[in-house]
């Protein structure tokens, strides 16, 4: 789970937005294929669908200005799958960063266990 609303807000928001800022971990919530509703966050390139938990993962990096990197880029469904508990495939581990420094991302590969 991500921190706290409040204090993971609070955090995020006291970082100047010239500073390179790259948020990434394992935020347990699938945010789904659908961009719908996310332009600049959400480039469109995703698996499964989306669940509550994805769209509070969309509304954090929508408020703060990120763009999350896993779905900028298509790949093959084997490379976005970052969590298979049979017969649930889904991404959970997510990579951000300021909306402003997206042209600066070329490719990302997650690196699931």
């Amino acid at each position: 789970m991500l921190l706290n609303h409040g204090k993971r807000d609070i955090l995020v928001s006291c970082i100047p937005e010239n500073e390179k800022v790259v948020f990434s971990g394992d935020m347990n919530g699938h945010i789904g294929s659908s961009n719908v509703g996310c332009d600049g966050t959400h480039g469109g390139f995703r698996y499964g669908s989306r669940k509550a938990e994805g769209s509070r993962i969309l509304e954090f990096a929508d408020g703060l200005n990120f763009v999350i990197c896993n779905t900028l880029f298509m790949k093959q469904e084997a490379k976005l799958v970052t969590y298979v508990a049979d017969p649930v495939k889904s991404t959970v581990d997510y990579i951000m960063v300021w909306q402003d420094d997206k042209a600066k991302v070329r490719n990302l590969k997650v690196i699931s266990k």
